[in-house]
């Protein structure tokens, strides 16, 4: 049964939002490093109990999450469900199906390779990091902090989470419903602004995890740094789509682009940015994208239940002066304006802009479409290449078309003849390069994110024997030690197919087990001619 919240009027509680006291939170930190340290994580049941616990919140406070998502982005219970309520029941719902499997050592054959090893067993095991933080977006506030969670808590974490205070609403929903539902020991929520954020860095994780802006990613990296810690940083970047002439079917494609320019107002770290459109077929496409508007919104979007608002008054200023210093057309697609009260930014497509506008300096984030028009494929590469790396790239073409901007260029992800559907794919990994980010998450990726990878050998006490296991330390000089030099290099490091010269030497590796067959006459040597390094003792 879906709960009843404070929140439905639009107004945040006063008594109930309450930021984090700056003294309290290493006392946070610490709980969790203590429970962590007490083995609180280490039954993998026991962290199953808790994703099926957020299961159990997620599910009661339904009403009270979406709601919370519309009062701070009037984003509609539809999109919510769809891009972000859905997405974390499908991730929990992995992680329970999977976990026991994904969690299972890795092993790798030892003396089919290197005869040395021998009668040794060798394992990777994937162990927790610690106390690892995770600090969300406000774009998608709830899905940019529980994706994380979900894989940090299977992985065996304790996790302090930081909801982003611009999204007071949904920050609080989110923590009403983990403080009701979770077990304190294994999770906290830290609810605060600069001042707590940065009394929070101040704190020693074992991995940090941010997803939001480059410059307050650095931030992260810094405090990573400070604390010798692994960090994760999920940024941005402006994002192109290429529709070149080949493309197969213009229909999907503008609607394809203008869904992902205009879902969450524009507010998406994987929307379209800004468009590059073949010469020969832009006068085609771009009534096409202003009719997908229209089909999707109305003529006036500010009428429709469908779409969103501008997070805060900085923002909506921002983008109005960015489309202000434009020196590109405004192409007519709405029938209403902007609105600063309501926060109300209409869909905006401009043609004719320029590498060097206004609207190509920093990623948008709202939803203005800037047109570039390009000649050919090499023009439309050489100017991806020519900015940061994006964190998602979207060709639509024919394949060879499509496979020679993919393998020229570098971007986070790429997708051909669709956008940011790819978020869907939640069992490949999601993250940027350069500086649209740092590492990756999602499905099983996250659970290899929050672990350490923890190699692990098993040898017996007994073999090799005293004096043929002398080959890796002194004396090596003098003719009695001569046979070390080589047995050891045949046992430890043998020589491979490709590091052979000779036809010769390149065939004997086709011979069955010829590594361990190789070592046989040094091996028969050293037990003829070794001495033991330390002598057995009678007593």
């Amino acid at each position: 049964m879906e709960k009843e919240h404070t929140l439905v009027s639009g107004q945040l509680d006063k008594s109930e939002l309450q930021y984090t006291s700056v003294e309290a939170i290493g006392g946070i930190v610490s709980t969790l490093r203590e429970s962590f340290a007490s083995g609180t994580m280490r039954d993998i049941s026991f962290r199953k109990q808790q994703l099926r616990a957020l299961l159990k919140g997620l599910r009661e406070d339904k009403k009270a999450l979406l709601d919370a998502l519309y009062h701070d982005l009037h984003k509609s219970h539809a999109e919510s469900l769809y891009a972000e309520f859905d997405s974390v029941e499908y991730e929990i719902g992995q992680y329970l199906d999977n976990l026991d499997k994904w969690l299972k050592p890795s092993r790798n054959p030892l003396a089919s390779v290197q005869p040395a090893l021998l009668l040794s067993k060798s394992e990777v095991r994937k162990e927790p990091l610690g106390v690892v933080v995770i600090i969300g977006a406000w774009n998608y506030p709830l899905r940019l902090v529980l994706l994380p969670t979900i894989g940090a808590i299977a992985a065996g974490n304790t996790v302090v989470l930081k909801p982003s205070e611009l999204a007071p609403h949904t920050a609080q929903a989110l923590q009403n419903m983990v403080t009701r539902n979770m077990d304190s020991s294994v999770i906290r929520v830290v609810q605060g602004g600069i001042e707590e954020s940065t009394a929070l860095l101040k704190e020693r994780f074992d991995h940090y995890f941010y997803t939001g802006s480059g410059s307050v990613g650095r931030i992260i990296a810094r405090a990573a740094a400070d604390h010798l810690a692994g960090v994760t940083l999920e940024l941005g970047g402006k994002s192109p789509a290429i529709v070149h002439a080949d493309v197969a079917d213009l229909v999907p494609t503008a609607f394809r682009i203008m869904w992902s320019k205009l879902a969450n107002s524009g507010q998406t770290c994987v929307a379209t940015d800004y468009l590059l459109i073949h010469r020969s077929i832009k006068d085609k496409l771009v009534p096409l994208l202003v009719e997908a508007v229209a089909g999707m919104y109305g003529k006036s979007p500010k009428e429709s239940p469908d779409y969103g608002r501008i997070i805060n008054a900085r923002h909506w200023n921002r983008l109005m002066g960015a489309l202000s210093a434009t020196e590109g057309t405004q192409i007519a697609v709405t029938d209403d304006l902007p609105d600063e009260g309501d926060l109300y930014f209409p869909p905006t497509i401009v043609d004719g802009v320029r590498p060097g506008d206004s609207l190509m300096k920093d990623e948008l984030f709202g939803p203005i479409l800037p047109i570039i028009t390009y000649d050919t494929l090499e023009e439309a590469i050489s100017l991806v290449n020519s900015r940061d790396q994006p964190l998602a790239l979207y060709v639509f073409a024919k394949s060879d078309s499509a496979e020679a901007v993919v393998s020229r260029t570098r971007s986070g992800s790429a997708t051909v003849n669709d956008t940011m559907f790819i978020l869907a794919s939640q069992s490949n990994p999601f993250g940027g390069v350069g500086p649209s980010g740092v590492g990756s998450y999602q499905g099983r990726h996250t659970l290899d994110t929050f672990s350490h990878h923890r190699h692990v050998m098993k040898r017996p006490i007994w073999f090799p024997t005293p004096g043929v296991d002398s080959i890796r330390g002194p004396p090596f000089t003098g003719k009695e030690n001569g046979w070390k030099v080589n047995l050891s290099r045949q046992m430890v490091y043998p020589s491979l197919w490709s590091l052979r010269d000779s036809t010769l030497g390149k065939l004997v590796t086709l011979i069955p087990f010829w590594r361990t067959l190789a070592t046989i006459p040094g091996f028969v040597r050293a037990l003829v001619q070794s001495k033991p390094i330390i002598h057995r003792r009678k007593d």
